[in-house]
């Protein structure tokens, strides 16, 4: 008979409450106390019950109902735990209530207790090491993986440590002075080998089968400081044994591999929506790099946008593998669809990755999943939280991409940007900038912090409307193009003019505003040779068109931008031509909160023109770089064969996505 069958018809036929809960778990009335008090708890595990009394003392509480210790096992007589390497451990209990333990087989083994269970792990997952047999399979009822020594505290010195080799490292101690002066000696053999080690202790109770059996998990263990001598030692390594690697990229020049990443632009520019396309063809096995040819899963932590009505759809209209896309929510005594909290989630968030073999993690935003007791605008509590991370990376191979906003203010160092602490920059291995080109409305990403990159990378997308199919019927979601490599820097669409800036801005204003006067529709080109001539920088000749509404058209043959006051075109600011090329205004849209949908109808092709038509869209299409004929080509991506910028596209991309 099971212990909790057992423990069941004993309540039962005292009259007392039972209630039995999800999978081998239940809920008690505690003896004496009114019927609404269900303060006794219990878990089956392997042969045996936890049970756990917030109110009473437990051997109080099995007296009341006649029981004993021993009716809280399968076998009344106690348990037996058999060690890989032949030896056995038998626990009982005398008539007291106090337990008892017998050696017996292999006493001379040095085998953990399960140590098998990590032959299958992958390196890097989080390992338990508890102090009892009892302890582990607690563990295990909760999804971990745990181990212990043989004979308690006090002899982990006899066994062998080195299956642990490259895991990160969890040890739970007992609530006691020899349970910690073992977790201490546990700590000092396995930190030369782990991945990282770190000391914890029960939330409730005096080890991990009292926490589990309190209704704890195990992203809920108290971490005990070990920052004093024990436990800490400096490890010397010498140069000629450090295996030195080249540098693999995920996304060439943009995104290394095992690293922490960010993407930071400015709020509504659509960094979800680049996010969301990596991914997917990270789950399709076509992002260029090391992932390419082979389909890997993404873990995807969002706070600010709803995952049914937004995020999904926004990967499925990227193209994702949605088999291949994992969400995470905490789940606590109070709810079941908490949000991530790091550093403390950090452990259990690696779990997840190894156990799912995550190759990408989106954290969108960053800062969301960023414990409330840190400070993202000090340098030191931005370290304590994304250093972790950046650990966790390397240890799994895995990338942490995270989203970050820029303020208000301008500047062409990103590092300063960013909202907070520039240690965000600073402990990251890469920084990707996303800003927008007022002429073309396309988005610009460059590799703004990029030090194991050999050179800057940047690349040019449109965020176009795409029609996916849900639950309630079609709806459109803003999806990326990527357009291929541009010469244009994200930093130079970023920068804010100075003092001197806005003073030369406010002249080139000035001769601008004559100089279309005087000229009237101009080719863009003339304007900005003539610009450059007078001294003015083609980004304060762009920022004084800004300032003055200038419209910009594509006409004539072949195809050329002209530029001409609002006066001059006949229209006012609500113009349909453009104040800048035609292109996505944003990732707002009408039916889903953030997403980018362009405001201008598509092709009949299906593709946005790069630079978009605004009057005969029967006209034959040319060359956006030079104007030359088309003539019976799809646009799109399409470049004349002579252009000067061709090395600067990829023809083959109309049509499809750009990896």
């Amino acid at each position: 008979m099971r212990a909790l069958d057992r423990l069941r018809d004993r309540w039962q036929d005292q009259g007392l409450i039972w209630k039995d809960g999800p999978g081998d778990t239940a809920s008690a009335q505690a003896p004496g106390h009114s019927p609404a008090d269900r303060s006794v708890t219990f878990r089956q595990i392997s042969d045996q019950v936890l049970m756990n009394s917030h109110a009473d003392d437990k051997q109080a509480v099995l007296d009341a109902v006649g029981l004993t210790m021993r009716d809280l096992f399968d076998d009344t007589a106690g348990a037996s735990y058999t060690y890989r390497d032949g030896r056995t451990v038998h626990r009982t209990y005398d008539d007291k209530g106090r337990k008892k333990f017998r050696q017996a087989g292999n006493t001379k083994g040095r085998d953990l207790y399960r140590v098998e269970r990590l032959d299958q792990l992958a390196t890097g997952t989080p390992v338990y090491v508890v102090e009892g047999e009892k302890d582990v399979h607690a563990i295990e009822s909760v999804g971990g993986v745990a181990v212990c020594s043989a004979m308690g505290a006090g002899k982990a010195h006899l066994f062998d440590w080195s299956p642990l080799t490259g895991h990160t490292v969890v040890i739970v101690a007992d609530d006691d002075g020899p349970g910690h002066k073992h977790a201490m000696q546990v700590h000092e053999i396995v930190e030369p080998i782990a991945a990282g080690v770190a000391v914890t202790q029960a939330a409730s109770g005096k080890d991990a089968a009292d926490h589990i059996a309190a209704g704890y998990g195990l992203d809920e263990l108290v971490v005990v400081d070990v920052d004093g001598n024990a436990g800490r030692r400096l490890k010397v390594t010498r140069g000629a044994d450090v295996k030195m690697q080249r540098v693999k990229w995920v996304m060439e020049h943009w995104i290394p591999a095992g690293s922490l990443t960010l993407l930071a632009g400015r709020e509504g520019l659509g960094k979800s929506t680049i996010a969301a396309q990596i991914c997917a063809q990270v789950t399709r096995g076509q992002l260029e790099g090391e992932l390419h040819g082979t389909p890997r899963n993404v873990l995807y932590v969002h706070s600010e946008d709803s995952r049914e009505f937004t995020v999904a759809p926004r990967l499925k209209a990227a193209g994702a593998d949605m088999e291949r896309v994992l969400f995470v929510d905490v789940e606590t005594s109070h709810t079941d669809s908490g949000t991530l909290i790091l550093p403390l989630d950090t452990l259990a968030l690696e779990k997840v990755i190894a156990q799912h073999q995550v190759a990408f993690v989106v954290l969108d935003a960053a800062t969301s999943s960023m414990s409330s007791e840190l400070s993202g605008k000090d340098d030191r509590a931005v370290r304590q939280y994304l250093e972790p991370l950046a650990q966790l990376a390397s240890r799994q191979g895995c990338v942490v991409f995270g989203l970050c906003h820029f303020g208000k203010r301008d500047g062409a160092d990103t590092g300063k940007l960013i909202l907070g602490s520039i240690a965000w920059s600073q402990v990251a291995r890469s920084v990707l900038s996303v800003a927008k080109d007022d002429e073309t409305g396309n988005l610009v990403v460059t590799n703004t912090k990029g030090n194991l990159a050999p050179r800057t990378r940047s690349m040019e997308a449109e965020i176009v409307s795409t029609t996916i199919t849900t639950e309630d019927g079609d709806t459109e979601v803003g999806a990326l193009h990527w357009l291929g490599e541009t010469n244009r820097d994200a930093r130079e669409l970023l920068a804010e003019p100075d003092g001197t800036d806005r003073e030369d801005r406010s002249e080139a204003a000035a001769w601008l505003e004559d100089y279309l006067t005087e000229h009237g529709r101009t080719p863009g080109k003339d304007v900005k040779n003539d610009a450059r001539k007078a001294g003015i920088a083609e980004r304060t000749l762009k920022r004084a068109a800004k300032e003055l509404g200038v419209v910009y058209t594509t006409e004539g043959f072949p195809r050329t931008t002209r530029w001409a006051l609002p006066i001059q075109s006949g229209h006012d600011e609500q113009s349909d031509l453009m104040h800048g090329p035609t292109g996505p205004t944003g990732p707002t849209g009408d039916d889903l909160r953030k997403q980018c949908v362009p405001t201008v109808a598509d092709s009949q092709s299906g593709h946005t023109f790069v630079n978009g038509p605004t009057g005969d869209l029967t006209a034959i299409p040319g060359c956006p770089e030079c104007g030359f004929p088309l003539d019976g080509v799809a646009t799109g991506m399409a470049m004349h064969p002579d252009c000067e910028r061709r090395a600067n596209h990829r023809t083959e991309l109309f049509g499809g996505d750009a990896a």
